[in-house]
């Protein structure tokens, strides 16, 4: 295995590989991201321990077959 270290900005997503190392731009490659803080990172939803109440008056086919019908 090869490995090269450098340091750039990540943009929408888009890490940009510097022109010295061009060579890499068509390839495949293992990343290993460091940062200098560690970033936020919202909590998983869970739903284990809450109700979910959406429709729980309403009979569930009966509600998707006049939605249906919409169509």
């Amino acid at each position: 295995m090869y490995a090269i270290e450098f340091e750039t900005e990540i943009k929408n997503g888009t890490v940009k590989i510097p022109d010295q190392y061009e060579r890499l731009k068509n390839g495949h490659a293992r990343i290993v991201v460091l940062m200098e803080e560690e970033p936020e990172i919202p909590a998983p939803i869970s739903f284990k321990n809450g109700k979910i109440n959406a429709f729980k008056d309403q009979d569930g086919v009966a509600v998707q077959r006049e939605l249906r019908d919409e169509w």
